[in-house]
């Protein structure tokens, strides 16, 4: 699993250069002899440095690699995988440049029918050429182009190795069968065959760099052999009119450059020579000089005394930047396409398939038996893709899209709906001619499928066709979380070595809610996506290949946020961790190690790692870093709470303050350390930017007067005042009643109440109907209401005026919207208390109405009429004040003995003193506050304590209550109905108070009241 370096001729050991995880399968060295580039099974491609030992590492290949081939000009290398693909990588950027899916795929190089050995064509490395089933291929430089085939009909088996001859000009290749070939590039004839004589499979093939008439080759037994005079006499003055123009570039380079430039400039010069490809001209001549320093600068002397077109053939041309191939389309939770492999795995279940010459065949099992048993299933319709959730499990395949005609090649999709009550659990639907489906994912009854015409097709769980809308670019991924569905596509070409990804966020539910259109998906610089998914929660999620996990923060603005590295996690370089699931509460990250490559093997079952949330933030050590990582990431992770709350859903309110009270925790911590460390500013900006509680903030007083840092302590205090201020203000704006659209339209209206109007003022003498005091059913109704909202405010006897809720009062324009919501209460509206109780009470008809007796003007002579008679109040009314005042005791003595006692008001009131003496700052709104918050935070067996105290500490109060209940009944059989009123001196009539206090009596005696 390492190279060893040896020296030459004594064989002594130099060192050793790479180590891999998994055996080399292929290295050669560059002309020099100063890097040498090595493949394995790990699938990893390391290109040395002999003399410092660095090294650069290719990532992209799926499965382990078949041979490599380093360019002759160190621009770009060449390699096959077991994965089907032969890939061509940039040195300078180690990404691929371009890729060809033309072998057959194999899980190891011992089960491959072909090593697939690559060879570039020496000096110039015009041509790669690439041995495939029974021919070579020739794929032109920098375009990679098909330009040539090699092939011959003695070839019965698979082509495995091919080599160029030092001068370019020949090929030989050799097959699975012994067979060895010769043949001319110029002619593309085959000029010679050789056979293995006991019909071994040849494993490599070398040219003698001394001459081009000798082949050395090896065979599986390791047998070395050579053969001679491969090339025929015939072809015998090409090779060496080749040669002696090789030895005069050997023997005197900058006389052959200067014919050659010569040629050139006579070339240009004449004017019958229109068609002079230039361009042509310079690759050959850069081809002559790359590797010999001393011929450049020779012929950039000569080429400067040559003409204008020689001139220009002389400046080298501006070449573009290499163009990053697209990432192909993936399903999240698969591996690549072998015998065996994962189709999907997630956090409900695994699908396995297995491809081989024996069988094909899907295995579905789910990690909770409870959801559904295991199942196998035969793969006859080529299935490749699936996703499964807790109701059904989703197959897709991309059928035969050579073949248009024919419907049973139609790509298709498999939907098993086993949470399905009837009989029928599968349905499938074929994709319509041309289209193929590349990705494919579940959510909560709907199923979606992304097409290679960047088609979104979205199907009901029961096989309905809902929405179809298009892409912007072909699709790189797909996954789906409840109602939400998230597609990644390419959006453009990105920088090189980087992708250029476009996400899309939609809410399928029935507001159709688009969430992310078609913003940038961040990954890392030179990496690719490899996993996309949702957490347990709903927040989406990625995993690029260099191990950075990031997630979308709703909170801020939809941006996309890194929460994680797994990279750090590994001991080894080419260690991975494959994502199945992400989990915010409890935070972790669950994976698995693949030790050496990118994927995990299906046998044995791997075992599932959790890793922490770890966000990338500065001087992690230090014990600022680890509380400002702690509260951001609880921060962080807590987001969903409020992404749930806005769709309506229910959770435990506890775990969303257990989040809150780590954060404030965090907080405080920082606080302290800030004071300790003496920076009081950055303890201010603690509490102003950060601190969201009371609590909090009045912790963070006290520790700063404890620490003696009493300016702090007084910015503090100013703070928190500004704080409830503004708290209190924006509480305001946010009661605020909306303005009646009645109020524009009032004037020129009748300004008559009707029966869904309520009076503001008190109701007109004598219009008063009978119906509302007299019966008696609805007396005892109000009485029992009475006895269950004894508590409420709304219900004392008092004859000071309250705020009622906008909703009960008159507008100013007649009649009242009975629709119309109001949430706070009018400043300009006044009712009297107990308004609420009868809006449950029958309205009466329109003829039972009360009219407003008295317009504006009205009102104001009244009010002065009123004010010149008070100083005639007769003794009657004083003694009727008199009477009304002792009611009201004995009404709130009966309020008192049927309130009932608490817990928390018999432990608030035991520990007030207390309270009172360790906040002396604050009131007694702030003490009862306080007292409840602190109440909250005992353990539930004390809580039980204190209500089991105030059970037994109210039962002599609930006998009295019973008494007083049933002598108000008896008052209430010798109280009449007949008020007899009085007049005032000021002209009004005030109601005769009857003997009964209690709660039927009070009411009607309120409503009842004339002006």
């Amino acid at each position: 699993m390492s190279i060893q370096l040896h020296k030459f001729p004594d064989g002594a050991p130099d060192g050793v250069l790479a180590r891999f995880t998994a055996p080399v399968t292929h290295m050669c060295f560059n002309k020099q002899g100063t890097m040498i580039l090595a493949g394995s099974s790990d699938f990893m491609i390391k290109l040395v440095v002999v003399e410092d030992r660095s090294s650069r590492v290719f990532y992209g290949h799926q499965a382990p690699i078949l041979s490599v081939a380093l360019d002759p000009l160190e621009e770009y290398i060449a390699s096959s995988s077991c994965d089907g693909t032969v890939r061509i990588w940039t040195i300078a950027d180690q990404v691929s440049e371009m890729s060809w899916n033309i072998l057959p795929k194999c899980n190891d190089i011992t089960f491959s029918k072909t090593l697939c050995r690559i060879s570039w064509k020496p000096g110039s490395g015009e041509f790669v050429a690439v041995p495939i089933e029974k021919e070579v291929r020739l794929y032109a430089r920098d375009t990679w182009e098909l330009v040539q085939t090699l092939t011959d009909d003695q070839i019965k088996e698979v082509v495995s190795i091919a080599a160029f001859s030092p001068c370019g000009n020949f090929l030989a290749a050799a097959c699975i069968d012994g067979l060895m070939l010769v043949w001319s590039i110029n002619s593309s004839k085959c000029i010679e065959r050789q056979k293995h004589e006991k019909g071994f499979t040849v494993c490599n093939l070398v040219w003698n760099p001394k001459g081009n008439n000798e082949l050395a080759y090896t065979d599986v037994q390791g047998q070395v052999g050579t053969l001679e005079d491969v090339i025929p006499n015939d072809c015998q003055p090409q090779s060496a009119a080749v040669g002696a123009a090789s030895d005069l570039f050997a023997d005197d380079d900058e006389d052959f450059m200067l014919t050659a430039a010569a040629q050139a400039a006579a070339g240009d010069g004449d004017d019958s020579n229109d068609d002079m490809d230039f361009s042509a001209q310079k690759k050959r001549l850069q081809a002559l000089l790359h590797d010999d320093d001393s011929m450049d600068t020779a012929a950039a002397d000569g080429f400067t005394n040559l003409p204008g077109a020689v001139e220009e053939l002389a400046v080298p041309a501006a070449r573009l930047p290499p163009q990053t191939a697209l990432q192909s389309a993936f399903q999240p939770g698969s591996t690549p396409e072998l015998s065996h492999r994962f189709m999907v795995w997630n956090s409900v279940g695994v699908v396995r398939a297995y491809n081989t010459e024996e069988e094909n065949s899907i295995d579905i099992e789910f990690h909770d038996t409870a959801t559904h048993h295991a199942m196998h299933i035969s793969n006859h319709l080529e299935l490749t893709l699936a996703d499964i959730s807790a109701e059904a499990v989703l197959l897709a395949g991309e059928g035969d899209s050579t073949d248009t005609e024919s419907t049973t090649a139609a790509s298709k999709l498999v939907c098993m709906h086993f949470s399905s009550w009837d009989s029928n659990k599968e349905w499938t639907v074929a994709m319509p001619t041309g289209e193929v489906i590349k990705a494919a994912c579940l959510g909560i009854g709907w199923a979606s499928v992304v097409t290679d015409h960047c088609n979104v097709r979205v199907f009901t769980i029961g096989g309905l066709q809902r929405e179809v809308f298009s892409i912007p670019g072909p699709v790189v991924s797909m996954a789906a979380h409840s109602d939400q569905l998230m597609i990644v596509y390419h959006s453009g070409a990105g920088v090189p070595g980087d992708q250029c990804l476009g996400v899309t966020l939609i809410h399928l539910n029935k507001r159709k809610t688009m969430i992310l259109d078609g913003t940038r998906l961040p990954v890392s610089p030179r990496t690719k996506l490899t996993w996309l998914g949702f957490s347990a929660e709903g927040t989406p999620m990625t995993l690029d290949s260099g191990g950075v996990v990031r997630m979308l923060n709703k909170s801020f603005s939809n941006v996309w946020c890194q929460v994680a590295n797994l990279k750090s996690h590994t001991k080894g370089k080419s260690d991975n961790y494959w994502v199945v699931g992400v989990t915010e509460n409890p935070s972790h990250i669950r994976c698995i190690l693949c030790k050496g490559k990118a994927y995990p093997a299906t046998l044995p079952q791997p075992i599932v790692t959790l890793l922490p949330f770890e966000l990338p933030l500065c001087e992690m050590s230090t014990e600022k870093g680890v509380l400002e990582e702690q509260y951001w990431k609880s921060k962080l992770l807590s987001g969903h709470f409020g992404f749930w709350k806005s769709l309506g859903l229910e959770f435990d309110e506890n775990e969303q303050l257990a989040a809150i009270n780590t954060q404030q925790e965090a907080l405080i911590k920082l606080f302290a350390l800030s004071c300790r460390a003496d920076r009081e500013f950055r303890a201010e900006e603690i509490c102003d930017s950060f601190m969201s509680t009371e609590q909090a903030m009045q912790l963070a007083i006290k520790y700063a007067s404890r620490m003696k840092h009493m300016s702090l302590a007084n910015r503090l205090n100013e703070l928190a005042r500004k704080k409830m201020e503004q708290e209190s203000e924006d509480e305001e704006e946010r009661e605020e009643p909306e303005e009646d659209f009645r109020v524009a339209l009032e004037a020129g209206h009748n300004h008559s109440s009707t029966e869904w109007s309520s009076s503001s003022g008190k109701a007109e003498p004598g219009k008063q109907t009978s119906n509302w005091g007299d019966n008696e059913d609805d007396d005892e109704n109000i009485e029992e209401d009475d006895q269950e909202t004894v508590e409420s405010p709304l219900l004392t006897v008092n004859t000071k005026k309250v705020d009622t809720p906008a909703r009960f009062l008159l507008s100013s324009g007649g009649t009242k919207n009975p629709f119309k919501i109001a949430s706070q209460p009018s400043p300009k509206k006044n009712a009297s208390k107990g308004a609420s109780v009868f809006d449950s009470i029958q309205k009466p008809t329109l003829k039972e109405s009360v009219w407003k007796g008295a317009s504006s003007l009205d009102q104001k002579r009244h009010q002065i009429r009123k004010k010149k008679n008070s100083s005639q109040t007769t003794l009657t009314a004083n003694m009727k004040r008199q009477t009304e005042n002792t009611e009201n005791s004995e009404g709130k003595q009966q309020d008192a003995v049927t309130k009932r006692i608490t817990g928390l008001s018999l432990w608030q009131q035991e520990h007030k003193e207390e309270h009172e003496a360790e906040h002396p700052e604050m009131d007694e709104a702030e003490i009862i506050k306080f007292g409840i918050q602190t109440y909250r935070k005992l353990p539930e067996n004390e809580r039980n304590e204190w209500n089991t105290r105030a059970s037994i500490s109210q039962a002599p109060d609930a006998a009295a209550a019973a008494n007083a209940e049933d002598v108000d009944k008896k008052r209430k059989r010798d109280t009449t109905n007949d008020d007899i009123a009085e007049e005032s001196a000021d002209g009004t009539q005030k109601k005769k108070k009857p003997l009964s206090t209690n709660a039927n009596t009070r009411l009607s005696n309120f409503v009842f009241k004339k002006q």
